[in-house]
């Protein structure tokens, strides 16, 4: 009776997080700048209520994705780093909290979304709602990101988790996500940087991923 290695399919919920991620982002459109005009804000609701929603119901669903990723990427740096390791922990952390802060964004922006479809929404209120979720998915969660991104960075630095590229690559991310003028920045690159952290796990070995103390595949 075959059974399914879902262990060495488990990054594939990085591509799935990607996808929805992109996608209900591109689904707003042209979006108002923070602290923007918010007569502008309140017609953005207005006008793209309905696909504002959707493009919030699909980065939510994402977020379950990025959350079972999260958790094979803790278990990869955890058995490089070695069973008395605290870097790992410190990543599992951070991305615990990107996901909460994510969640928390994209559930905000849908909330005034939903509140213009149903009724008119006043600018004060829309400005509110729309930079309340820009502040937690641009500012608040790069923060996360960065914890999670440095931990990262420490563990194939000093163990190789993963190649040295990736290292340097995720330590530079991290420190442009705690520097705030530019954090959003990192908000962007962050699918872009699940996506090349998958494939690299996809492609190690079954020992590398802890998959050698595995069942075998197949049992008669």
């Amino acid at each position: 009776m075959a059974t399914v290695d879902w262990r060495g399919r488990a990054p594939l919920s990085g591509f799935v997080f990607v996808v929805l991620a992109v996608a209900g982002n591109a689904l707003q459109g042209s979006t108002p700048a923070l602290h923007g005009d918010a007569d502008a804000v309140a017609d953005f609701y207005s006008d793209k209520a309905t696909t504002i929603a959707i493009g919030m119901m699909l980065s939510l669903i994402s977020v379950f994705f990025l959350a079972w990723f999260v958790a094979v990427l803790r278990h990869h740096l955890a058995d490089s780093e070695g069973a008395n390791g605290w870097i790992s922990p410190l990543a599992w952390g951070g991305g615990v909290a990107t996901l909460t802060l994510l969640a928390a964004g994209f559930a905000l922006n849908s909330a005034g979304a939903l509140r213009a479809r149903e009724s008119s929404i006043s600018p004060d209120v829309a400005a509110v709602f729309y930079d309340s979720s820009l502040a937690l998915t641009g500012l608040a969660a790069s923060l996360a990101m960065a914890v999670l991104l440095a931990a990262t960075a420490a563990v194939t630095l000093q163990f190789g988790a993963f190649p040295r590229w990736f290292g340097w690559v995720s330590a530079v991310l991290a420190v442009v996500g705690i520097v705030t003028p530019v954090s959003f920045v990192l908000s962007l690159l962050f699918p872009l940087w699940v996506g090349v952290a998958a494939v690299l796990l996809m492609r190690m070995s079954p020992a590398a991923l802890g998959r050698d103390d595995m069942m075998p595949t197949a049992t008669p």
